[in-house]
């Protein structure tokens, strides 16, 4: 960034209220962000569009089907809730967010403009952000549990579609896979939205493509979602950490703030745009924002975790043997988690297999 008269970069040598205030600016518009891309877009809206082109093109009985399936339930229903009270004009973003309802529709189109499905695919996204080195970068648990949690996933599916794919030809040659990638190209991600490619495929022309997309899909419906959702009442809960709003001008110079101005850029009643529910009464965003963390922070009653398959689609004894191994292999890989979390300070537990839902239904 590059500093000017009224962009200073702020260093945590300046005066506590000085540093402290930017801090609160820049995770307010890092929670806004999140809420919106990293969280609705990137993974609900995605998963909602996996659903819909799988569900119109290929038949119950295809194995791409069957892989897919469990990790759409009840997705197009909680996307339509949000759709309804959340993300709606009027409705609980647009009075919460300091961006409003004009600048929530704005973040969403450049957000599109730029989406990736990629932006999902941990081992793509780490590598461009040069977290990737355990090294360099210790402690990051969401790369070291999620690289862990995708190839296991991308073994499950490998050794999946080897079984129902003898050849790079027969993939090729599957009509109903083929029409399936054209929906995702053509509908699902239209092309013309990102004028520098959604790394959507149009045309799915061997096996190794088309694990790497199931894997994709998979660790995003789970996995990826879960990393992004089910921390939000710890980070968000506590509202000066990350507020959704800020109640006063960003600061274009140091040494004039104090403690008053550092609450006074906080949610406030002073600046109220919410009613208490069923009242005339005023209130901050505050009690709403934690309100609404809290319930997204929740699992559904009837949740299916990473690696169970209730319903059983896949009736064949060897896909059968294939799921008993990828459930071994996710076992394994959740006692790793929890003997590393007995030595930290703040146990890492978004990611742990046991306690990550199949789908997306919150």
């Amino acid at each position: 960034a590059m500093a000017t008269m009224r962009n200073p970069i702020f260093l945590p040598s300046d005066h506590w209220a000085d540093w402290t205030l930017a801090k609160i600016c820049y995770q307010s518009a890092h929670n806004q962000f999140h809420q919106l891309i990293s969280h609705y877009f990137s993974c609900h809206a995605a998963m909602e569009a996996y659903a819909m082109a799988t569900m119109r093109n290929l038949p119950d009985a295809h194995p791409v089907q069957k892989l897919l399936r469990p990790h759409f339930l009840n997705t197009m229903a909680i996307n339509a809730r949000a759709r309804a009270s959340l993300i709606n004009t009027g409705g609980i973003i647009d009075l919460i967010f300091a961006i409003g309802g004009e600048g929530k529709n704005e973040l969403m189109k450049r957000g599109g403009a730029r989406y990736n499905i990629h932006w999902t695919n941990i081992k793509q996204s780490i590598k461009k952000r040069g977290v990737d080195d355990p090294n360099l970068l210790p402690g990051y648990y969401y790369r070291d549990d999620g690289l862990k949690i995708w190839n296991a996933i991308e073994e499950f599916v490998r050794e999946i579609i080897n079984e129902f794919y003898t050849s790079d030809d027969d993939v090729g040659n599957d009509t109903e896979l083929q029409s399936w990638a054209q929906d995702l190209y053509t509908n699902a991600f239209p092309q013309d939205y990102n004028k520098n490619g959604n790394g959507v495929p149009s045309k799915i022309e061997n096996k190794a493509q088309l694990v790497e997309l199931c894997t994709l899909i998979m660790f995003t419906g789970s996995s990826q979602h879960a990393a992004v959702n089910f921390g939000q009442y710890e980070t968000y809960g506590f509202v000066p950490n990350a507020p959704s709003t800020i109640c006063y001008p960003l600061p274009t110079s140091k040494g004039k703030a104090d403690l008053q101005t550092v609450l006074d850029a906080l949610p406030n009643t002073k600046n109220a745009r919410v009613l208490l529910p069923g009242t005339n009464i005023p209130s901050s965003a505050a009690p709403l924002e934690v309100a609404v963390v809290y319930q997204l922070s929740q699992f559904s009653s009837d949740e299916v975790y990473l690696g169970d398959y209730p319903q059983q689609r896949f009736t064949e004894e060897t896909a059968q043997n294939l799921i008993g191994r990828f459930r071994k292999a996710l076992d394994g890989i959740d006692g790793d988690i929890k003997e590393r979390n007995k030595f930290l300070d703040v146990p890492y537990v978004y990611m742990l297999p046991s306690k990550t839902p199949n789908s997306i239904a919150i």
